[in-house]
């Protein structure tokens, strides 16, 4: 999902790279959990954390707790929390493709 506010030339906000990849990681995991109204509810969550200022790496887990609490299915919810932790930990160990 591509979006004229992680261009860093778009927002005032600056995101780095790799987190910008790592976002759309999530964001994929997210639809693909979600179903229609998935979108939607990634644009939105994105937008506030955007506003947040927690744009470095560190906020990143912040980013997929707003978006885990958008899943209403409580095992969708367990599973979106594992496999975006894994991502999280594959940026940690320093293979974010």
């Amino acid at each position: 999902m591509q979006r004229a506010a992680i261009n860093p030339t778009v927002t005032s906000h600056k995101i780095l790279p790799v987190v910008t990849r790592v976002i759309e990681q999530v964001d994929k995991l997210f639809l693909e959990l979600s179903g229609t109204a998935g979108p939607s509810r990634v644009e939105a969550v994105f937008q506030h954390w955007l506003m947040s200022g927690k744009t470095t790496p560190s906020g990143l887990r912040h980013y997929i707790h707003a978006l885990g609490v958008q899943l209403d299915d409580q095992t969708v919810r367990a599973e979106f929390a594992a496999r975006a932790e894994r991502i999280l930990l594959h940026l940690q160990s320093g293979y974010v493709s």
